[in-house]
């Protein structure tokens, strides 16, 4: 049956922050990532984004997905074409949502990015029965994209986590970052709902550790004072000072202060949990390449310690098990990281679509359903280009790019017109061989 598939990677219940404090960098990177969910595709589906895929792209990957133009629907929200976010406010806007009751139907599927309490409403107002209505209608994924709450289901079911602390307060955060700062000399604060470690903050009393998954740092003394943490959490991370003292337009919500371990490997697994009696199934994983924040995959893990990457496999499968107990359904995410000392650590599971949903699909169809046991996957998110159509015409015409050999590349994001970049797959037969085909993409690109 179709389906809908909803690109809603920026709704209220992604950010702590309120959508208006976006820029428009950061903005137009928001809208052209709602469009990765199109390789989600198939004849017949419909697609609601922040804005369409530009024509260029829409030209590259239908053939690509071998699917019928005329058999797809594209949609946005009424606004600018540049993109519009699909918030409750415009998702459920009664012209949008007069727009969707003439194209879907009761018997099609939803396939959310984020299955929040707007998309609920919005299924109800479609007559889409879906996946767990109630429990989504309820806030039930809101549970699984906390990292408050991940913090405390996981260390209730012996999922190992970093040490650390739930705090509500400027100063609880404050204390909680001088205590845990002499474990390892670094501490990570995290907001409760963010994605891809935008607005983290790493407190560290050496210079040189890199601030991965962090968007700021600051360097402190081993007994530095309450008031200067407490001053540099004011300066660039949106933890409130007092418990009932949340500044307009903020979210309520927690950080997580946490243990940070310099020098980690941060790796992701992917799963699908079904309604019963389907059992969860691993999809993916792999390394996610922090630049300091997450810009890309290498799948699946290169050069990994087998016994690591058995326990971050089973640790998944047993946390989603559990998430599926409790009533949600879709897409999981986990994130992990494995320390110089070998030990495996979750830091966060997210409830949806990741960044890497789309690259599995588009790898599948690429490659086969066996494609991580003979090949080398890496993705990244920031390749310059000015212009899509030659950039696709210089990987059709390169033998060693083309996408029908033993390696090649793949566009999997155009928002050349915005921010004169591209997402990008490359593959090969290893991982050695994949960073050539990378290096000689990045040229060709380089050159047009």
């Amino acid at each position: 049956m179709p389906q809908l598939v909803l690109g809603n990677v920026t709704s209220e219940y992604m950010f702590a922050s309120p959508l208006t404090s976006f820029g428009p960098k950061e903005a137009h990177k928001q809208h052209a990532v709602s469009t990765r969910t199109a390789w989600l595709l198939e004849d017949g589906d419909a697609m609601l984004a922040h804005r369409r895929p530009t024509p260029d792209f829409l030209d590259y990957l239908v053939p690509s997905l071998g699917l019928d133009r005329s058999a797809l629907t594209f949609l946005t929200p009424d606004g600018p074409d540049e993109g519009v976010f699909l918030d409750a406010r415009t998702a459920l806007a009664e012209p949008l949502v007069e727009r969707l009751r003439e194209t879907v139907r009761p018997d099609w599927t939803l396939t959310p990015y984020l299955y929040d309490r707007t998309v609920a409403d919005l299924a109800g107002r479609l007559g889409l029965r879906g996946t767990g209505p109630a429990f989504f209608a309820q806030g039930g994924s809101d549970f699984f994209n906390s990292k408050s709450f991940f913090r405390a289901w996981a260390t209730g079911t012996g999922v190992p986590v970093a040490l650390g602390e739930v705090c509500r307060s400027r100063g609880a955060t404050a204390r909680a970052v001088r205590d845990l700062l002499h474990h390892t000399g670094s501490v990570i604060v995290k907001q409760d709902f963010s994605a891809s470690g935008y607005g983290n903050v790493l407190f560290t009393v050496d210079a040189g550790v890199p601030a991965i998954g962090a968007s700021a740092k600051h360097v402190v003394g081993p007994l530095s004072g309450l008031r200067e943490i407490e001053a540099a959490l004011a300066d660039s991370f949106p933890v409130v000072a007092e418990v009932r003292d949340f500044p307009t337009g903020l979210r309520p919500s927690e950080a997580v202060v946490e243990v940070y371990h310099p020098h980690s490997r941060t790796l992701y697994s992917e799963l699908f949990l079904p309604d019963p009696p389907g059992e969860p199934v691993l999809l993916d994983h792999g390394d996610m390449r922090m630049e300091p924040v997450w810009n890309g995959f290498a799948i699946p893990p290169v050069a990994l310690d087998p016994v690591a990457e058995r326990l971050m496999l089973e640790a998944s499968l047993a946390m989603a098990r559990t998430i599926r107990q409790l009533g949600y359904r879709g897409y999981l995410n986990c994130d992990s990281i494995v320390t110089p000392e070998g030990e495996v650590l979750f830091s966060e599971v997210n409830a949806r679509i990741g960044g890497c949903t789309h690259v599995h699909a588009a790898a599948r169809r690429l490659l086969g359903d066996d494609y991580l046991d003979a090949y080398t996957v890496l993705t990244r998110n920031d390749l310059p280009v000015r212009d899509f159509a030659k950039l696709a015409l210089a990987i059709e015409r390169d033998p060693r790019l083309a996408p029908d050999g033993e390696s090649g590349a793949v566009v999997l994001v155009d928002d050349s017109p915005y921010t004169r970049t591209v997402e990008y797959l490359v593959y090969d037969r290893g991982p050695g061989a994949a960073e050539e085909t990378e290096r000689l993409l990045r040229q060709v690109a380089s050159t047009l």
